[in-house]
């Protein structure tokens, strides 16, 4: 399943902060599953944990999305942070050229 795709039936309300584990990955005591922040993910590794789903189709997982309504995935902060580095030497450059 591609990321754009992805489409939540039920959204869950259980408090991600009150989950053991880490900014990837942490337990739900309500539903006994591990849910995945997409956010914290490559773009490959989100998209790679969708199309490894359980056999009973059922995945827990948390997301941002931007601006523009697309998940926002590692892969998609990163290439943000890179073109916003990109354009502030560009002005650096243009401002120092005589």
């Amino acid at each position: 399943m591609k990321l754009s795709a992805l489409r939540i039936a039920e959204p869950c309300h259980e408090d991600w902060n009150v989950m053991p584990g880490d900014a990837r990955e942490r337990s739900c005591a309500a539903c006994q599953t591990r849910v995945l922040n997409l956010s914290e993910l490559s773009r490959a590794e989100a998209e790679a944990a969708l199309a490894r789903r359980p056999p009973d189709g059922r995945l827990c997982v948390r997301f941002a999305r931007d601006e523009g309504g697309e998940i926002a995935t590692r892969t998609h902060q990163e290439e943000r942070l890179l073109a916003a580095l990109q354009a502030l030497a560009g002005r650096r450059r243009a401002e120092e050229a005589p």
